[in-house]
């Protein structure tokens, strides 16, 4: 009996360091890598879109290995009008897309971080935030990019699209 009583301890310690050690490697595991960040690289570049009230752009550059700048604005009367700056960074294994959205949140970063990549796909969240919630990035091929921000606004769902083609 002794023996058993050793004996039930002794496994009871295993596997509560099996689970310790388990739940380490998913922590540590848990994040995106600088390798999911470069996925993000096709975005580099100047895009367009047509729409009936004039054309939208988008406008993006590395800055440094883990981050991209980008520009969004519009040609309208002849005009160009900024609608928001952007930083896109890698950061303690977290990728973050901050938007400063001109008129908007006294013009200050709202951070959404990166959920899921699902091949060209990417989908960044901030649940907090008022709209959007989310916000999505898909490339289609080298010169398609469909964006789209969606989220609640008074309880009632919202989704709008931003179809791009790359400028040459």
């Amino acid at each position: 009996m002794t023996k058993q009583a050793g004996f039930l301890p002794s496994v009871v310690a295993k596997c509560l360091m099996a689970v310790f050690l388990g739940s380490a490697a998913m922590i540590q595991s848990e994040g995106f890598s600088e390798s999911d960040f470069e996925k993000l690289s096709a975005i580099v570049g100047s895009w367009k879109m047509q729409r009936a009230a004039g054309h939208m752009y988008e406008t993006w550059r590395r800055v440094s290995p883990n981050a991209f700048a980008g520009v969004s604005y519009k040609i309208q009367n002849g005009d160009t009008v900024k609608l928001e700056t952007v930083r896109l960074y890698l950061s303690n294994r977290r990728i973050i897309y901050a938007p400063v959205a001109f008129g908007q949140n006294d013009e200050k970063e709202v951070l959404f971080n990166l959920k899921s990549i699902q091949g060209e796909k990417f989908i960044f969240e901030n649940p907090k935030h008022d709209f959007p919630q989310r916000i999505g990035y898909a490339f289609h091929s080298a010169d398609s990019l469909h964006a789209y921000i969606e989220g609640s606004i008074d309880s009632k769902p919202r989704h709008i699209n931003y179809k791009y083609s790359k400028l040459k």
